[in-house]
């Protein structure tokens, strides 16, 4: 079973995005993709979700569809590195990644109301204050 034969759903189709002739390998947000897109894809929202390199805002944020992304990401990521047999070494990696990247957002999504610039802070100091007490 080659890439383009992981979901039924997917037999005989191509990639939606843009011009590409690609295999389509998965659907996310309800769009055919290649591996290519769909590794594109991910790593690009995700980043968008990341809130450790971004300056926090008053904007509301809708916890419900960024999970859901994220479930769905992840889940799509795991078929695709199980299912297909002719990934290479660096599209396994790249699945890889994304699973570990999803799984640690989740995971801030699932911790309380504490702002991240909050946690951080709260690390720095057990961080000086266990380096100043020295441990003999």
């Amino acid at each position: 079973m080659g890439l383009g034969g992981m979901d039924t759903m997917l037999a005989n189709r191509n990639c939606r995005m843009g011009f590409c002739n690609g295999a389509a390998v998965a659907t996310l947000d309800n769009q055919a993709l290649c591996l290519n897109h769909f590794l594109s894809r991910c790593y690009e929202k995700l980043e968008k979700l990341e809130p450790r390199g971004r300056k926090f805002s008053s904007e509301p944020v809708d916890l419900t569809s960024m999970r859901a992304f994220i479930e769905e990401c992840s889940r799509k990521a795991l078929d695709i590195s199980l299912h297909s047999q002719s990934l290479t070494n660096l599209q396994r990696g790249r699945l890889l990644d994304i699973l570990l990247w999803a799984g640690e957002l989740f995971l801030l999504l699932r911790a309380p109301r504490l702002t991240l610039a909050q946690s951080i802070a709260s690390s720095d100091e057990h961080f000086a204050a266990s380096a100043a007490s020295p441990n003999f």
